[in-house]
């Protein structure tokens, strides 16, 4: 008889882990299209599962995510409810191995019961991966198979807690652009050879965008009394109408198309975080920003200020030293943000110092190793199941 399809589940609570699992998920298809995919995560995860023959989206994670105390008792309610609905998923369906991205509020909660399941575990951008010190985001290291992890000394500090882990490099590498693909793009955006365009990039998530969305609005209007400038912001597709909020009608408002957008433009806005690597792809130059609300603030100041951390912005965290400004809580302010922005429309020493960072970056980011980073997690979960395969025909013969 035929072998059964192996079944895979996947589960992805935030945009950029839906986003990075969709695209792991199509790859894994395209190697082999009878495998039966399962997932709990967002609209590009569901598209995703959709491609499988028997696969199944059960649980729809948008708005999961948190940072902070506040917004986590928001979503927690939600995040209960989506446990239990997996519960039940793995009661009636047997699942050869699951692929967990980042999230880990709640994949750190459900990694202890699957792996009493015995449902071989792949970690895809681990928790914390990158944080460069510190045990943070190592209590996985019981409960999985296998760690593909964006960064270096990630994957350092997970082998020397006894795990199984690979650099296999940051999956936004994979969305480079020839150079002569720019001329392309802004014609596709309907941009002038000789104009001038800043990319507005608020975040992810609703809360970001409500804060950041109008601190950038107002810096636009700073930057545009100066000299003509067109500005396009990008966010994720189900939060396009509360952008509209928050940025006038003069900024226009894409979703979904943020590397091609920032391959397009002269200079970014964006939200520290995965946005503010994909610039440095790109070869854009960028100020990085980030603040919270009023009751964020407090709870950052009574519970998180004094770990005195040194950096928020990726580029930063990555060179450990400031590559591209950033400019956080009461520093988030729109006449800075245009300043420094200003001062990388020309180009000036500040610009051609961030070019030469970008280099540094790029290479951390995995740019030199020999295979992309989402085909080579699809490699490393088929060997998983090749692994387990081995293991049960083992014991079905009594080795």
């Amino acid at each position: 008889m035929p072998a059964s399809p192996h079944s895979i589940l996947f589960i992805a609570g935030d945009v950029s882990g839906d986003v990075h699992t969709a695209a792991l998920a199509d790859t894994l298809l395209a190697h082999d299209s009878s495998l039966v995919l399962y997932a709990m995560g967002g609209a590009r995860l569901r598209e995703a599962v959709a491609k499988s023959r028997g696969g199944q989206f059960f649980g729809d994670t948008s708005h999961c995510s948190a940072i902070g105390i506040i917004s986590a008792i928001k979503v927690y309610v939600r995040c209960w409810r989506l446990r239990a609905r997996l519960r039940r998923f793995l009661r009636k369906h047997h699942v050869d191995a699951t692929v967990l991205c980042d999230w880990g509020a709640f994949n750190g909660r459900i990694l202890p019961e699957l792996h009493a399941r015995g449902i071989p575990i792949l970690y895809y951008f681990p928790p914390r991966s990158w944080q460069r010190s510190g045990s943070s985001g190592l209590g996985i290291v019981p409960y999985v198979k296998r760690v593909a992890t964006p960064f270096a000394w990630s994957a350092e500090q997970l082998r020397a807690a006894g795990c199984r882990a690979e650099w296999v490099g940051h999956p936004s590498i994979e969305n480079i652009y020839p150079p002569e693909a720019r001329a392309a793009l802004r014609l596709r955006f309907g941009v002038q050879p000789d104009e001038t365009l800043v990319a507005l990039m608020p975040g992810s998530r609703r809360t970001e965008i409500s804060v950041l969305g109008p601190r950038m609005a107002q810096a636009a209007a700073l930057l545009h009394a100066d000299r003509p400038i067109r500005f396009i912001a990008v966010v994720p597709r189900e939060l396009t109408s509360d952008a509209r909020k928050y940025l006038p009608a003069s900024v226009q408002i894409l979703t979904d198309c943020a590397p091609d957008l920032l391959h397009a433009c002269d200079a970014a806005i964006v939200k520290t975080g995965t946005s503010s690597l994909e610039a440095v792809l790109a070869g854009v130059p960028q100020v990085a920003v980030y603040d919270v609300s009023i009751v964020g603030r407090i709870e950052w100041y009574l519970l998180w200020a004094w770990k005195r951390i040194p950096f928020y912005a990726m580029p930063n965290i990555i060179l450990q030293r400031e590559a591209v400004p950033e400019f956080l809580g009461v520093q988030c302010r729109p006449a800075k943000i245009a300043a420094a922005l200003a001062s990388l429309l020309d180009d000036g020493p500040a610009r051609r110092r961030m070019m030469e960072d970008y280099v540094l970056i790029r290479q951390a980011l995995g740019s030199e190793l020999p295979v992309p980073p989402t085909e080579r997690t699809a490699q490393i979960l088929e060997e998983m199941l090749h692994e387990t395969e081995g293991h049960a025909e083992t014991v079905a013969a009594g080795v």
